[in-house]
């Protein structure tokens, strides 16, 4: 692996995912040939396993953000995981250590909408509990990982 090269071309992507291998290949100085092959490469070994925009879910609707922290019976993990993991509101689903097992980010059109769906979850017998947090305000979101010092 080309580590240095390679986080330069990710960090020149996550600026903008839509540069075209000349562009970036242009303000790395390198040629557009090498640019294109380390993304090959980089999309193999699954380094980036996609291209996606950046949506503003406000904007669409989904004004309401929430951070749900899951309990879960131990034997019956793998099912609440996948359960989770596959509900259309929750945009990410962790497994953590501490108290609870589990915590999701959901976004939701209405406290309404997210009261339903929360309740929903409740009536998973291998859920024991829930705590929820109606997210208040976003200092950053979506933001990329700074992978190198520039």
């Amino acid at each position: 692996m080309h580590k240095n090269l390679d986080l330069e071309i990710l960090s020149e992507l996550q600026k903008n995912g839509r540069a075209s291998l000349r562009q970036v290949a242009m303000s790395l100085g390198v040629a557009t040939t090498t640019v294109s092959n380390r993304l090959g490469t980089l999309e193999e070994t699954e380094v980036i396993q996609g291209y996606r925009p950046v949506i503003d879910y406000n904007k669409l609707g989904f004004g309401l953000t929430v951070i749900i922290q899951v309990s879960v019976h131990g034997d019956h993990f793998p099912d609440v995981l996948k359960e989770l993991t596959s509900h259309r509101s929750l945009i990410s689903v962790y497994e953590t250590t501490g108290d609870f097992d589990v915590v999701a980010v959901g976004k939701f059109k209405d406290t309404e909408t997210m009261n339903q769906e929360i309740k929903r979850l409740l009536s998973n017998p291998y859920i024991e509990g829930t705590n929820t947090a109606v997210v208040l305000g976003i200092g950053k979101e979506n933001s990329p990982l700074r992978l190198r010092e520039k």
